[in-house]
């Protein structure tokens, strides 16, 4: 999936890394101590460990879902990126992930707000941030200096690259809809993946106390355990479940015929293997080094865009077998999420 523009990624990696290591100031970068990392943007990122938001809607929700702007990281990646380096550099809190089975499903299937707030667009990383508070913790020496500004440059580059994968409208059909998803969760795997290098060689130049600093807790408290488990598990949840209540609003919404059940089946099928494929990358646990979770991370976004294509293709076959009045309730359809 990441062939697919990596020339360009890289050269706007490079050019971008060069002119944020010339900018940036030895007090941006080194000895600051900044607060946890987080920046408020309406969905996913978490302010503080007990902050949860998921796309679990309930009947307001459902009743204000035509104005409400349609903040899901599926469709507006920026938003996912700096709670993605979060859980890199700093695992101590978990991040909800936002790319659960019944995530997609909502996103897909939600209400288009009256007007595209584009404020969604706006880059939600601070490079310089995630930069002093490494240096706070570590207190590189010069050589670790220059490659934690590499990697700052990085950062800045990953944010840079997913500023401009904002899309310019978002589709009504689902079906569409999905395509977007697809597109935008590869962009999302190429702007991780320009900051692997640099990580690899900022984290190879630690020593091994300071990479003990940056490590996963080994034991986390029994509060802490319970706030991952709380936070990883609504996003993993792709249960018999959850992928019959997602069939059953299919079916009570378009009503097939009995000729048309056998594609319905296939339907389900599509659905379980994709559930079946991001639960195989949910994390039961973090890696101890930065470079490992980093790893993780874009595992689980392949599974993610693996999951978002077969849904598509998967609803589109199924698509085709229906009648006009059927498609036009299958696209009007606003999928809720269970609690």
């Amino acid at each position: 999936m990441r062939k697919v523009g990596a020339c360009v990624a890289a050269t706007f990696c490079a050019a971008f890394i060069l002119s944020w290591s010339a900018a940036i100031s030895p007090a941006m970068a080194f000895g600051l101590r900044i607060g946890p990392f987080h920046i408020g943007v309406p969905i996913y990122l978490p302010h503080f460990r007990h902050h949860r938001l998921y796309m679990h809607a309930d009947r307001h929700e459902v009743a204000r879902s035509e104005r409400a702007p349609l903040t899901s990281a599926l469709l507006y990646p920026n938003l996912a990126l700096s709670g993605i380096f979060q859980d890199v550099f700093f695992p101590d809190y978990a991040s909800p992930w936002p790319f659960g089975y019944e995530r997609i499903f909502s996103t897909a299937f939600a209400r288009l707000p009256a007007s595209e707030d584009r404020r969604m667009c706006r880059p939600s990383l601070d490079a310089n941030a995630i930069v002093a508070r490494l240096g706070g913790e570590i207190a590189p020496t010069a050589d670790q200096q220059r490659s934690l500004q590499k990697l700052g440059g990085a950062l800045g580059a990953a944010a840079g690259f997913l500023a401009k994968a904002c899309p310019d409208d978002i589709p009504a059909q689902p079906v569409a809809r999905l395509k977007l998803m697809e597109s935008q969760i590869e962009e999302l795997s190429m702007a991780v993946d320009i900051v692997r290098a640099p990580l690899q060689e900022f984290e190879q130049s630690l020593t091994d106390g300071q990479k003990a600093k940056l490590a996963a807790p080994a034991s986390p408290a029994e509060s802490d355990r319970q706030d991952r488990s709380a936070a990883i598990g609504p996003s993993c949840d792709g249960s018999t479940a959850a992928i019959d209540r997602t069939v059953g609003q299919i079916e009570a919404t378009v009503q097939p015929s009995g000729a048309q059940r056998p594609a319905l089946a296939d339907v389900k099928q599509a659905f379980a293997k994709s559930a079946g494929d991001l639960d195989a990358h949910c994390p039961t646990s973090l890696a101890a080094t930065a470079v490992g979770r980093l790893e993780a991370i874009e595992a689980r976004l392949d599974a993610t865009w693996r999951a978002t294509l077969s849904t598509q293709v998967a609803l589109a076959n199924f698509e085709a077998k229906l009648d006009d009045a059927q498609k036009d309730r299958l696209d009007q359809m606003n999928f809720v999420a269970a609690r």
